[in-house]
Parts: C-alpha cells; structure tokens; sequence
C-alpha cells in the first residue's frame, strides 16, 4: 500500500514523456497549452484512480500511525517514498524549466512539489481505518523529493542513484492476503519481491583502468519471504535481505541514441534496475547469474 507513491508518479512520468516528444509542428504556444493541460488531466486521474484502489475503505478520524507501519514491510517502503518523492521531484522541475522557468529556481520548486505530494498521501493515510500518518514515510518522501537539488549542486551526488526492481519469486504476500482475508493489491504491494537499490558511478569515485563508463554497482535492499501473522493477523517476523550487484546506466550505454523521445525514454529506464549479477550478502550469502 505504500508503494502507491511511486506508482502515482509512474502514471505521471509516463504522460509527461508522451508530451515532451510531441512534434516540433505545434507551434509553442498551443504546445504549452496542451503540456498544462495534460499534467492536470494525468494528476486528476491518477488520483482518482488511488482514491479508489486504495483509500475507498470507510473514512476514519485522523490518526497517526501507532507502529504498524514498520512492521508491514519492515522499512522497504521506505524506500518506495524516497524515490516516490525524488521522481515527482524531477518531473516537476524538468516540467517548469520545459515551460521557461529559471533552472536553479525550477529544483527548488520541484523539491517542494514532490513533498507536498508525500504530505497528501500521508494526510490521505491518516483517515484510512488501517494505516495513520506516518512521519518517517513523510521524511523519507521529502528526502528523496530534495535529492535532485543535492545532485544539481554537487557531483558527488549526481554519482549517485536510486533505481527499483520486481521479479515473482514468491507467494508470501498473496498467502499472507488470503489468510487475512484482505485485497490482494497486485505489485505494487508486493514487497517480498521488490528490491531497491542504490547505485554508485566506480569511475567518478575510484580511477579503474577500463572500466566502462556505462557499468556501475549497486548496494540492494529487500525482504525476504519469512513473515508471518500474528494472533491479531499484523505481519511480524521476515529478515533483511541486502545484495551487491553490477548495474547499467542506461543514458551512458545507449548515449548514441539521441533525440528527444530517446533522451525522456533512458531518463525513465535509468530508475530501473535491469538483470545483472548479483551477490547476496544477508541473511545468507548467495549469488545469482542474473538479478532482477
């Protein structure tokens, strides 16, 4: 459920990606016109899209989270907030500067927007019967939303990357669901499978003789498939799962594909990990040819 952060997001780069590649043929007023209007037809739908997957149950009192939160994913989702808020973030600062906004004043806008949007998903959660604000998704979400200003400022930064990934190989949640007689959500719940990972460019902090510019590595975050219910049906249990992996920087590997649809398709492939080698390193060691 928390992961419909990103998800809102996803729905929105998807529509502002189709925008931007628009043919040069419009003339540029009617092309901003039809840029503003798509953003509010995209964010108004997508709300109501999640106002009615994941907060149509009966309204509540507000009421802030009381524990449960971490519990439910144990911290994964925080992660999905992080990258939540830093890709509105981008979005909405590439959008202004598309529109002639000043580029230094355009981050900073954009950083405000992508936490306004985690703060109204938590003020959302705070009226749903099972969940409460929760002011550590809301951190998370507004770090991830000032991450891109961090990266504008400083190159450190711009080495460094948040990228997400999904593969099935398990059941857990769906089981868990069904015994709870809950909704299976779908993916986006499903955080047995998800992995986060943070990813490091090797030539901009380590001077490595060959090594490709496109390749980097990544440090992973995921949990396992061990959690269990509780006699009040709340998750409990599960470990940790951390990975160390090679990963591609899209823009670098396809730098030879230009133009503007090329430029907005690697932007979006570059939050996505693809299948690479892997170790895990906790809670058991263990390597993967590929790892998604």
């Amino acid at each position: 459920m928390k992961f419909k952060s990103l998800f809102l997001v996803i729905l929105y780069s998807l529509y502002c990606n189709f925008v931007f590649t628009k043919e040069r043929k419009i003339e540029e007023e009617k092309q901003k016109i039809l840029f503003i209007s798509g953003i509010g037809l995209a964010a108004t739908s997508s709300y109501l899209y999640l106002e009615n997957v994941w907060w149509s149950d009966e309204k509540t009192s507000f009421t802030f989270d009381n524990g449960a939160d971490s519990r439910y994913a144990l911290n994964l989702d925080k992660f999905g907030h992080f990258m939540g808020g830093m890709i509105m973030s981008d979005i909405a600062s590439q959008s202004m500067i598309y529109l002639g906004e000043n580029h230094d004043k355009a981050i900073w806008k954009g950083a405000v927007i992508g936490s306004a949007v985690q703060l109204g998903i938590e003020i959302k959660d705070a009226y749903a019967p099972y969940w409460g604000f929760s002011k550590w998704d809301l951190a998370f979400g507004s770090l991830g939303a000032f991450w891109p200003v961090a990266q504008h400022y400083h190159s450190d930064f711009r080495a460094i990357n948040f990228k997400f990934s999904y593969w099935k190989r398990s059941s857990n949640y769906e089981d868990l669901q069904e015994k709870r007689g809950g909704v299976i959500g779908g993916w986006h719940d499903d955080y047995p499978n998800q992995t986060y990972w943070i990813v490091f460019d090797v030539n901009h902090f380590v001077e490595v003789c060959c090594w490709p510019e496109w390749l980097n590595i990544g440090v992973g975050f995921g949990i396992d498939d061990k959690q269990t219910l509780d006699e009040n049906y709340r998750k409990k249990g599960g470990n940790h799962e951390w990975y160390i992996t090679l990963d591609y920087n899209m823009e670098k590997l396809l730098k030879k594909w230009e133009g503007p649809t090329a430029k907005n398709i690697k932007k979006v492939l570059n939050y996505v990990h693809f299948p690479a080698p892997a170790i895990r390193i906790s809670p058991k060691l263990a390597w993967y040819p590929l790892f998604l």
